[in-house]
């Protein structure tokens, strides 16, 4: 293997020493692309021999299962080839040569039900933030077989989050040999020509930046995209080719529903390149001292649609009448993607990019953009959330987008 010098030795060391040779609980974090998934591969391939001394079950966890089989397995399956392994992701079952696994997914509290009572031998975690802290602690309690072994990959989070503060932050564990912690970055990960490295970097700011691509454990605070906003993205006309028939390959809206507080509407089109945020529609009850029911705001949807009204329409999850009165008219509906921190990074991906452009007469989006703030009181509290204050027109945007646009598209 062709490794950069004074790079790479480390986690090459790590990935390829023997099992008995780690740490009950080893945890590797860092920058994206930094190479720590991949240095868990051969840590499972060696738990996946049979003649291995380690008894218990063999299990790969992350918030979803989903997300266990696009960041750990597929890599892992074009590397060992079709005729050794077995993989049915609806039941989680997987065979890795004669070895078998289990897949888990581990979105909230309550998941600990699938590891209570079990005798776990090796646990593989993926993004361990993003693991519910119960689950965690119930499965290391279920690893009690001689020589059981837990290793965890993440990108960091803020600085109070229990993966750091309850293991990382505590020296007796590392000195004990209970716990192995390696901090990598993308000059780690060998594989990477220098000229992507460079373009990584440019793709993240502010609070991003410092996690995604510096790895460290930081509280975001002040404005969210403050860092990757700028006055560039603006445009006042749309280019010609935009909404010409058969030129653009997207077209969809996006819903902020409202009670007491704005209904918000906003339309996107995708060239193929660049995302263009080109009209609003905002009913602020407040200020017009008047609620819409939901046919109201149904029939002032259909006409911001114009005449072209077959384009998808993306509602919050928990606008359940709204919703069905949007069916009920025979308006193409489906459910937001309404996770925060994932949808906060795409928005900020695509305008550091450069991908995302905003017409200047979208004024409500283009304040709410510029005042979307982390709540300040909850980041006392080590809880990284948007304040929930004149936040409408900035959750619509989130949806919008981490409802339709993968990482690829801002990430080269």
């Amino acid at each position: 293997m062709n490794l950069k010098p004074n790079y790479g030795w480390r986690v090459h060391d790590f990935a390829y020493r023997r099992l008995e040779e780690d740490a009950t609980i080893n945890i590797l974090t860092g920058s994206v692309r930094s190479g720590k998934t991949w240095a868990l591969h051969p840590k499972i391939l060696e738990a996946s021999n049979t003649e291995s001394p380690i008894t218990g079950w063999r299990v790969l966890v992350g918030q979803t299962k989903e997300m266990v089989y696009m960041n750990v397995l597929k890599d892992l399956f074009d590397w060992i080839g079709d005729e050794n392994y077995q993989y049915s992701s609806h039941t989680g079952h997987l065979r890795i040569f004669d070895m078998e696994w289990k897949i888990l997914g581990a979105r909230d509290e309550a998941s600990e039900k699938f590891v209570r009572g079990s005798t776990i031998g090796i646990a593989v975690c993926d993004e361990v933030v993003l693991i519910p802290e119960g689950f965690f602690k119930m499965l290391l309690t279920r690893m009690s077989p001689a020589g059981a072994r837990l290793y965890g990959s993440t990108n960091p989070d803020q600085p109070m989050h229990w993966l750091k503060t309850d293991y990382l932050d505590k020296k007796e564990l590392i000195q004990r040999g209970d716990l192995f912690h390696l901090h990598m970055t993308m000059d780690d990960n060998p594989n990477l020509p220098c000229d992507y490295v460079e373009a990584q970097k440019r793709f993240y700011k502010g609070v991003f930046y410092q996690r995604f691509i510096l790895g460290m454990w930081v509280m975001a605070e002040g404005a969210i995209w403050q860092d990757a906003w700028n006055d560039e993205l603006l445009y006042d006309e749309a280019p010609p080719h935009l909404k010409s028939s058969g030129r653009y390959i997207d077209r969809w809206i996006s819903n902020d529903y409202g009670t007491n507080h704005p209904h918000v509407y906003l339309e996107f089109w995708d060239d193929g390149d660049n995302v263009w945020l080109d009209r609003e529609y905002v009913w602020d009850s407040t200020e017009m001292m008047r609620q819409k029911t939901d046919g109201q705001y149904a029939d002032d949807l259909i006409e911001f649609m114009g005449k072209n009204n077959g384009c998808q329409v993306i509602i919050p999850p928990e606008a359940l009448s709204f919703r069905q009165e949007c069916i009920n008219r025979g308006i193409w509906v489906t459910e937001a993607n309404n996770e925060v921190a994932p949808g906060l990074q795409t928005v900020a991906g695509m305008m550091a990019a450069r991908k995302l452009r905003v017409n200047r007469r979208c004024k409500r989006v283009i304040r709410g953009i510029q005042t979307y703030v982390w709540d300040p009181n909850k980041a006392k509290r080590g809880i990284e959330e948007p304040l929930m204050q004149h936040d409408d027109e900035a959750a619509c945007l989130r949806y919008g987008l981490h409802s339709k646009i993968y990482k690829w598209r801002y990430s080269g």
